[in-house]
């Protein structure tokens, strides 16, 4: 059996490349000059080098005092972490250091045992789980000088025991222990970021799936020897594309380098027994980049092994990630669009080999803008930042081909990743441009018909589906009349139902419903709103019975969902309540589902209340 066939060509260990003695590595480990570690001396820590204050080492024991002095304190410390760096250390975490250092000496062993040995437990690029050497799929990508041990540890669905190192009962039990403490640290920090952003302290939490369906996994780094440590990385730039990491470092040999504010790049020197935590990139997206997910990248030794324990804590994978509606306002608008943690892996996967250096998002600290007056700039042609595709206004993420064509991460996902102009793999993150989306405000399309909006550029197809002036077909199928959407209530009253009503959320309304005949409402709203729902109530007679539909016409925001009871007046059994469906045409037919079905012998009059809800987050958990 060929242990490695999925992958794309031969699989060589970069342990037993290191252990042959090479004077030199191999081509295919050699990075390219531009992107080469660069290694001067005032880049490597140094006790006297200022710059390695920034990486904060945080005494979690604050928290657990009755010094609410301290306690803010500590709080204070992380949010300032995260806001700045996205990088801190911990001490008095929790962990027992002697288990902290059983799980490093557990997996030393494993990595000195024969190569033959080893392979037995070779991973394959499906689910990445095992032995591996090299992170992505490309064939004749420059490879990164490590080899590393990848598992699953939950969801419990996702938890494989056979994909584990064959180890003694004891030493997988040190492993399950260490991966147990590290769910529990991951699932108090998640509370801790919460309440930093003055949210719920289970709204992150929530936001990944909860706790139950949150996923967990360990990546077991080992780096050899290098003979050639200026050539080549550990681990390439990359942000981590999932949602908080802890790492336990080799607290013997440094190697990790986190990009600083001014771009060099700063050597993190472990402090004892401490673990190192680094938002990803979905809590950038969900806290709208208020929390940082920052570039590092990984230096090897020429003259020692270097070995660290990575547990990344990541939302379920079928969840669409956004940023959070609290964090969403006028002045701060959604920098990200919505996308799920899978999809996000999917493209990332494409970047793991070849070039990734890409160039991370970072917000200036205070101190470089502190005295200057903030400047603005005017973009003359805005179809620069549309996607050359589809052409429609470029959301984030945007990549590019190597040749710099860029496309929208729709688009991309529909050429499979190939450029639609070079045919080269577009792989890479354009970080230049979406950090110009992320600032840039413009008009609504609509300012000659008469909206004066001032949105996102990022949010224009979102705010184009409610603007007021917007121009829409009616949505009545017999109707070829065209009109605004603040105009469509006064239009679908005057020529489509028999009656109208106003509606307020949670309060019943009176209707008559008639066979044949429409009935609208139209939500009442408050200045600034916008304009509010409009539903329509449809009845129709059948050899069963009379039929009762509700639906949705108006140009509510899609993320917006409502529900409706409607109950007789003469019958306090008598009572449907069901979703609202939001439909882009109102036809004369019967709807296939979410009716009320009423027999003619129950309720001749047919007078009925409707209550119309709209939903929230707690009503869908």
């Amino acid at each position: 059996m060929n242990m490695f066939q999925d992958w794309p060509e031969p699989i060589v260990r970069v342990q037993s490349l290191s252990q042959s003695n090479l004077k030199a590595i191999p081509n295919r480990y050699v990075k390219p000059l531009s992107q080469r570690p660069n290694l001067p001396s005032q880049n490597h820590h140094n006790k006297h080098n200022p710059v390695t204050a920034a990486i904060s080492i945080i005494d979690l024991g604050g928290l657990y005092t009755n010094d609410i002095t301290l306690h803010a304190k500590t709080l204070d410390e992380i949010s300032k972490a995260c806001k700045e760096w996205g990088f801190f250390q911990v001490v008095n975490h929790g962990m027992s250091p002697q288990l902290m250092d059983r799980a490093k000496e557990t997996w030393r062993d494993f990595f000195h045992l024969p190569m033959e040995l080893k392979n037995m437990h070779a991973n394959s690029p499906k689910t990445y789980e095992g032995y591996g050497s090299r992170l992505g799929v490309e064939k004749g990508a420059i490879l990164d000088w490590s080899d590393y041990y990848y598992l699953h540890y939950c969801p419990l669905s996702l938890k494989d025991y056979t994909k584990w190192p064959s180890l003694s009962l004891h030493r997988r039990e040190i492993l399950e222990d260490y991966c147990k403490e590290m769910v529990k640290l991951c699932e108090y920090l998640m509370s801790i970021l919460s309440r930093n952003l003055g949210l719920q302290e289970d709204i992150l939490q929530n936001a990944f799936g909860g706790k139950e369906e949150s996923g967990g996994c360990l990546r077991v780094n080992y780096y050899p020897k290098c003979p050639q440590p200026e050539l080549t990385f550990g681990l390439s730039p990359h942000s981590d594309p999932g949602g908080l990491t802890i790492l336990l470092p080799d607290e013997q040999v440094a190697g990790l380098q986190v990009r600083g504010c001014d771009n060099a790049w700063i050597t993190v020197e472990p402090a004892p027994h401490s673990l190192i935590v680094n938002t990803g990139d979905q809590i950038q997206m969900l806290t709208n980049s208020i929390y940082k997910s920052i570039e590092h990248r990984v230096i090897v030794s020429p003259a020692k092994e270097r070995l660290s324990l990575a547990f990344f804590y990541n939302p379920k994978g079928n969840i669409p990630i956004e940023p959070l509606k609290e964090l969403v306002t006028e002045d701060s608008p959604a920098l990200y669009s919505s996308t799920t943690y899978d999809q996000y892996r999917q493209f990332i996967r494409f970047s793991e080999d070849g070039d990734n250096s890409t160039s991370q998002k970072r917000q200036r600290t205070s101190g470089d803008t502190k005295g200057k007056k903030k400047r603005t700039a005017t973009l003359h042609d805005l179809d620069a930042i549309e996607c050359p595709l589809c052409f429609n206004p470029l959301t984030i993420p945007i990549f590019q081909c190597d040749n710099g064509h860029i496309a929208c991460f729709t688009c991309l996902h529909k050429l499979k990743q190939k450029c639609a102009t070079c045919s080269l793999k577009t792989r890479s993150r354009n970080r230049a441009m979406e950090r110009v989306l992320e600032l840039l405000r413009v008009p609504c399309p609509n300012v000659e018909l008469g909206c004066s909006g001032i949105i996102s550029f990022a949010e224009t197809s979102t705010h184009l589906e409610i603007c007021a002036f917007t121009k829409r077909a009616c949505p009545f199928s017999s109707c070829d009349f065209v009109c605004f959407n603040k105009d469509l209530y006064e239009h679908s009253v005057a020529k489509h139902c028999e009656s109208s009503y106003m509606f307020e959320c949670g309060k019943p309304v009176f209707i008559y419903p008639m066979s044949g005949k429409r009935v609208i409402l139209k939500e009442q709203t408050t200045e600034g709103e916008g304009e509010g729902e409009i539903v329509i109530v449809e009845c129709f007679d059948t050899p069963q019975g009379r039929i009762f539909y509700a639906s949705c016409i108006g140009p509510g925001e899609e993320e917006l969902s409502y529900t409706f009871k409607l109950f007789s007046s003469c019958s306090d059994r008598l009572w449907f309540e069901s979703d609202l469906e939001r439909v882009l045409e109102v036809s004369d037919e019967p709807p296939d589902e979410h009716f009320m079905l009423v027999p003619s012998c129950m309720c001749p009059d047919y007078k009925f209340y409707i209550c119309i809800n709209r939903q929230t987050e707690d009503d869908d958990e």
